[in-house]
This record gives C-alpha cells, structure tokens and sequence, in this order.
C-alpha cells in the first residue's frame, strides 16, 4: 500500500503537466496554414471555390480584371436541346446563390436549356456612421432634405453612380467570355436575371453594351438609384426582344414601386412582346419557384421560336 500511493501521486503530477503544456499555446506546433500566412503576409490568399459542394464537371472559370470567378454550367436533359439559359442572380451573391435562381439552374435542363449560371457583381460595403458621445446631445447644423417616405442616401450620388458603372463595366466583361463555353450548347438565348442585377442588364442593353437574347426574363427588377429606377419601365418597354417580367409580393419596394407603371408603359408603347406576371405567393415560398419555372419554360419556348 505504501508504494502504491506514491505511483498515484507521480502519475496525478505528469497528468496534470502534459494539460498544462497542451493549454499553452507557445508550446504547441503551428498549423501549416498560420506558418505560411505569417512568413508570407504579401502573398495573396487563393480565392476558394464557394461551390465547392457541386460536380467538378459543373464548375467553369472566367477571369475578370485578374480574378477568378466561378461559372457553373449544367447541360441539357433529355431529347430537347433549345440552347442556352444564360442566369444572372441578385448583386452581391454567388453563381449558386439560394433560392429561386439555383432552382431554375437545376430544373429548366429537363426542358431543353442548358443553364450557365455567372456570378453576380457586388455591392459596396455599407457605410458605417458613428456619433462621438459627446456629440449625441447637439444639435445640427442642416436640416435632412430627404422625404421622410424616402430611405436616406447611404453614400453620395457621385459615389453611387460610379460603382453603378464598375459594375455594368464588370457585367460586359463577363458577358463576353460566355461565347467559348456557350459554344457547346448551340441554339436560342434566354437570359434570366433578378433584382439589381436586372436592373443593371436593362440598362445595359438599353444601350446596346451587351448582344440581345432571344428572350429575356426579369425578376422584381430594380435600382437602388431613384433614377435609375424610374427609368426601367421605360428601357424596358423600348426593347424589342420578347420579355417577360416576374413580380412578386415580397420584391423589393424599388420594384414594386415601378410594377404598374413597366406594366403600363409597354401597352402605351405597344410592345408586343411584353407579359407582366404577378405571383400570388411570396419568393420565399419554394411552391413560387415552380410557378416561376414553369412561366419561363412556357414563355421561353414559346416566343424563342425553338420549337
């Protein structure tokens, strides 16, 4: 008994040393990753695929101003081959980005389009405004010149407008390398797009920056630019293409705000190629996404003249 106790103690003493140096950090052996970001801090972290969960065989590269970016292409099903959906989701998201656009990359292959899915320009960060402490108390200086029915301007015009131009600028650059991969899908274009990025691509091809689709769909499009957004219904009425525009009940108030009036404008112009559909239910509802899906096909099929 007397020679087990001392066994327990020292074995109790060489426990508790090895936690001891397990929980300090300077004794443990850095990971690969950190040894190289620190002796490399210039180095360029390598851009990630953010669809890495997809087939291999589903991921393209385009390179824009020397940066990767991710095209995902899925081929035609079945015995239809009509040619090309070209999908552009909503700014400030991904090739694959959830939600109604991934769903009709995924499902409009089985009625004859190949989808080439590009990935969407982004939005600058938003601004962060902070009050000193001591300044909460004082009164300004100027009197607010927005409406108070209208959301304050997070940056200046001059800054808006600027980014508004990079990004069409970034959009043209992408539209033009989809020639080479759409090469393998020969046939009609359709082009489908959502929100911002809609906006963006009425009015790019309001002035002929970017070739006509065959067809062109729009989901709740819109701009952030008050002017800008007062000016779609009218692009889009003066196109000539066949068009056909989604609204739902839960698109942004921008477009929302414009749904009558692209409405209106068309049959004022007499465009005859134009179809309005308003959906009963909510984007966020995916009974909606089949709704949606099964307007395109239709409309797609229909005024593409690929039958």
């Amino acid at each position: 008994m007397a020679r087990i106790i001392p066994s327990v103690l020292s074995l109790t003493l060489a426990l508790a040393s090895a936690s001891l140096l397990a929980a300090d950090p300077s004794s443990q052996t850095p990971e690969p990753s950190a040894e190289v970001a620190q002796s490399n801090p210039n180095k360029p972290t390598p851009v990630k695929r953010a669809s890495s969960y997809l087939p291999a065989n589903e991921i393209k590269q385009i390179t824009i101003d020397d940066q990767p970016l991710e095209l995902l292409v899925r081929s035609w099903e079945g015995r239809k081959k009509l040619g090309a959906a070209i999908i552009l989701p909503a700014t400030n998201g991904t090739a694959d980005a959830p939600g109604l656009m991934a769903f009709v990359r995924r499902n409009i292959n089985a009625a004859g389009w190949a989808s080439l899915s590009l990935t969407p320009p982004t939005e600058p960060p938003a601004p962060n405004f902070a009050t000193p402490a001591t300044e909460v108390a004082t009164a300004g200086s100027a009197q607010l010149t927005t409406p108070s029915n209208k959301p304050s301007q997070k940056v200046k015009p001059e800054d808006s407008n600027k980014h508004l131009l990079e990004q069409e600028d970034f959009l043209v650059k992408s539209m033009s390398q989809l020639d080479s991969v759409g090469s393998d899908y020969p046939g009609k274009r359709v082009l489908i797009t959502a929100d911002q990025s809609a906006g963006l691509l009425i009015s790019l091809l309001s002035q002929k920056k970017i070739a006509d689709p065959d067809v062109l769909i729009v989901i709740n499009p819109y701009s952030a630019d008050e002017t800008r957004n007062q000016a779609i219904a009218e692009k889009l009425a003066k196109l000539t293409m066949p068009i056909l525009d989604i609204q739902s009940p839960d698109g942004h108030p921008a477009s929302l705000e414009t749904a009558e009036q692209r409405k209106t404008l068309a049959v004022t112009l007499e465009a005859p190629n134009y179809r309005q559909t308003t959906l009963a239910l909510n984007l966020d509802n995916e009974s909606a996404w089949q709704n949606c899906l099964s307007a395109i096909r239709g409309f797609a099929a229909r005024m593409s003249g690929a039958y």
